[in-house]
């Protein structure tokens, strides 16, 4: 069974490692390559401020490493990857201050459709049993860390501001599970 993964951002103090808190990043399933090697890494890491976070934890609502969604929808999910995927959530979610849920907006289609849809259920029901009242999305929508440098980019002109992180943090926002848009963002999932 494949365990969170929790890292550390570069250049971390490690005696102040066990009084940081943690963000949990929900994303869709894992990458090829490792996860520090990633643009979904370091866009993670560009929240970290701006949710009251000093670490990472990552978890995928599915345990099937992949290039891309395509690949995802022409995989097999077996019952073993989701089990060894909702271990992994629980574990993580247990120790998580803050969750931001990043799993991308579409692309799913058949039988693994079926099976996203049935994690995020089984992920909301998990978030109310371990007392997180609220999730983090960008745009209220639980838009990939890959695609949010590309959605907030200059060049698009949804947001201003100088920077990338400036951009973002005008549309990372908060989304109570309590209310009809946390309910949404979980059952309309895929």
């Amino acid at each position: 069974m494949s365990s969170p993964q929790a890292t550390e951002p570069k250049g971390a103090d490690r005696g102040e490692w066990a009084r940081r808190r943690t963000l949990c990043a929900v994303l869709l399933n894992p990458a090829l390559k490792p996860l520090d090697d990633t643009i979904t890494y370091r866009n993670v890491c560009s929240i970290l401020p701006l949710v009251g976070c000093d670490r990472i934890a990552v978890a995928n609502l599915i345990n099937v490493p992949t290039k891309d969604a395509a690949a995802l929808n022409r995989a097999t999910i077996r019952d073993s990857e989701v089990e060894e995927a909702q271990a992994a959530l629980a574990i993580t979610l247990e120790r998580a201050d803050e969750v931001i849920i990043a799993w991308g907006v579409g692309g799913m289609s058949g039988p693994v459709r079926l099976s996203l849809q049935r994690q995020a259920r089984w992920l909301f029901d998990v978030l109310n049993q371990v007392g997180i009242e609220r999730v983090w999305t960008v745009t209220a929508k639980p838009r990939h860390p890959s695609r949010w440098r590309q959605y907030v980019g200059p060049e698009k002109g949804r947001v201003p501001g100088d920077c990338f992180e400036e951009r973002l943090s005008q549309i990372l926002v908060p989304t109570l599970l309590d209310t009809q848009e946390g309910r949404v963002l979980f059952d309309y999932a895929f």
